[in-house]
């Protein structure tokens, strides 16, 4: 039996990687929503632009959260990494896009927002920016913080690392930025880890096999 991979998503063991025409199943995160758009071409790309960079901006983005592309889970924060690769972009390295990913608080209240300081990698390594939004609270802001020692952080009864992902940003603009350039950036690729990632993959694998008996059943009723 070959296994047939449907769109343009691949996957290992931890990570899964969405690019081509699977970016149009993504959701763009600006106003007016034409700052954060899939666009069709060689290669597709998630565009992202604004004529704002700076703390007046609209900080457009690209949305990857559970649901997406088959994926059942982000996991914990402990266990949880992305990345990105760009097509092209124009503004600066002052501009580069960074990630802002939302945590799910303590008892259902509210969200974690935990900003990475810029650059296609978030991961154990990185620097940090702790914020809270929609109701949660919690200890005092982090900055410079790298993620590894954030998760350990007590918090409500847990740590930040056990916190369940809710969802991954990749944005421009809006993020240490005290002037008003444009800024564009052309995303061809975005990288995630999901504990659930190589099981997924099993099911649809599973589900082809099914599918090619019951299609043998039945040719030979």
């Amino acid at each position: 039996m070959t296994l047939i991979v449907l769109g343009a998503i691949s996957a290992s063991a931890d990570t899964v990687t969405i690019s081509g025409t699977e970016l149009s199943t993504l959701t763009g995160s600006s106003y007016p929503t034409t700052d954060a758009q899939y666009v069709a071409g060689t290669p597709d790309v998630f565009e992202l632009t604004t004529t704002d960079a700076g703390l007046n901006g609209d900080a457009p983005g690209v949305k990857v959260k559970a649901g997406n592309v088959g994926l059942p889970s982000l996991g914990a924060l402990d266990t949880f990494s992305a990345s990105y690769d760009l097509s092209s972009s124009s503004g600066g390295a002052g501009n580069q896009p960074y990630f802002l990913t939302y945590l799910n608080a303590p008892g259902g209240v509210g969200y974690v927002g935990v900003i990475s300081f810029g650059g296609p990698d978030f991961n154990s390594s990185s620097d940090i920016h702790v914020i809270y939004v929609s109701g949660a609270s919690g200890p005092s802001d982090y900055w410079g913080d790298t993620l590894s020692q954030l998760d350990s952080v007590s918090y409500d009864g847990t740590t930040f690392g056990q916190l369940p992902v809710y969802e991954t940003i990749v944005e421009i603009g809006d993020w240490n930025i005290d002037d008003s350039i444009g800024a564009t950036a052309n995303i061809d690729s975005i990288t995630v880890s999901t504990p659930d990632a190589a099981s997924t993959m099993s099911l649809l694998g599973v589900s082809f096999l099914a599918l090619a008996g019951l299609r043998r059943r039945l040719n030979r009723a």
